[in-house]
């Protein structure tokens, strides 16, 4: 017969492991249950850009946004050159885990047009995650030029093909591609004249050297509002509120035409769809905070929020366009 002290540790001992199963147990199920929640560590946003630019200081303010949804680190690593295909690269060869992150453009469906190597699938090698942005680029001419609308435009250049030159910010960039889809559409002729940038672009077109050119709408405005440049149409669906009397692209019948400058946010392929559902909802909660609504307003960016199917197939359409475009106009491609 088992005596007290005997008895009391055996209990004892049964009680204490019981307990420690208990707390290892509870443990465990945290741990699972922080496992399966996203996010739990730190996040990174890719920027094809250099830092400074428009789309880096929306990008921090993104990841701010997030950082505070999430209450996990959101850092943004800038990753520019090669017309953005470097920064792309490394976002389609991420893990998929949602982890990784970037800044998409309008630069990534110019690219399989103009581009004979690229790293990655345009389309496939990437998750849709949601737009965020958008502003029309707008054509221009030179305000010495008796030409007020589009209309005018056609009419000059059918009466005197090729006697105006046209600028744009670098061969086969949206400007060049953006004036080879209008002379199409309306069966004119202009001489393109290619720039190092915008910069070197703009003066050209000021001085009459190109006096026509596409260009992002928060260039020109400055020589809109002095009246050195006249607007004649915005790439967009809808008319801008920065040029409310200027006819958008849909209107005047150029359903090609319809292509602002964008932004969005992509991952890697193979992104969950659980995890594309909390990125979504948290885009769209971050586009629409104060601060967020205040710096997009002052560089003339409208948020365009969307689904991810919507956004893949604009996407899709839009590289399709494009290659279209550069192939009629006979754009050679480089490596």
């Amino acid at each position: 017969m088992l005596g007290k002290e005997t008895l009391l540790k055996i209990v004892f001992n049964k009680v204490a492991k019981l307990l420690l199963l208990s707390i290892a147990m509870a443990f465990a199920q945290t741990a699972s249950a922080q496992g399966n929640t996203y996010p739990n560590k730190l996040l990174t946003l890719v920027v094809p850009f250099p830092a400074g630019g428009s789309a880096d200081s929306v990008s921090r303010l993104l990841a701010k946004n997030l950082s505070e949804r999430w209450r996990q680190p959101v850092v943004v690593i800038n990753r520019p050159g090669a017309g953005t295909m470097i920064g792309l690269n490394a976002i389609a060869t991420a893990a998929p885990d949602g982890y990784t992150i970037g800044i998409d453009s309008i630069s990534h469906i110019v690219q399989p047009a103009v581009r004979a190597k690229i790293l990655y699938d345009s389309l496939n090698d990437f998750t849709y995650i949601s737009k965020l942005l958008e502003a029309p680029f707008v054509l221009t001419v030179n305000s010495s030029l008796p030409i007020y609308s589009v209309s005018d435009l056609t009419a000059y250049l059918k009466a005197n093909p090729q006697k105006l030159n046209f600028a744009s910010f670098g061969m086969g960039s949206a400007g060049h591609i953006f004036f080879e889809i209008y002379m199409q559409h309306t069966g004119t002729k202009a001489t393109h004249v290619p720039y190092k940038g915008t910069g070197e672009a703009t003066m050209a077109q000021l001085n009459g050297d190109a006096p026509l050119m596409f260009d992002m709408i928060v260039s020109p405005m400055p020589h809109i509002k002095n009246n050195r440049l006249r607007p004649l149409m915005v790439t967009t669906a809808s008319r801008s509120k920065d040029l409310p009397d200027v006819p958008t692209s849909k209107e005047l019948g150029i359903p090609e035409l319809v292509m602002p400058t964008w932004f969005g946010l992509v991952g890697p392929k193979g992104i969950s769809p659980e995890i594309q559902k909390e990125l979504n909802s948290a885009v769209l909660a971050a586009l629409r905070s104060p601060d967020m609504v205040e710096l997009t307003a002052k560089q003339g960016l409208t948020p365009t929020p969307s689904t991810p199917e919507e956004f893949r197939k604009f996407v899709a359409d839009s590289i399709r366009t494009m290659e279209k475009a550069a192939e009629v106009a006979k754009i050679a491609k480089v490596d």
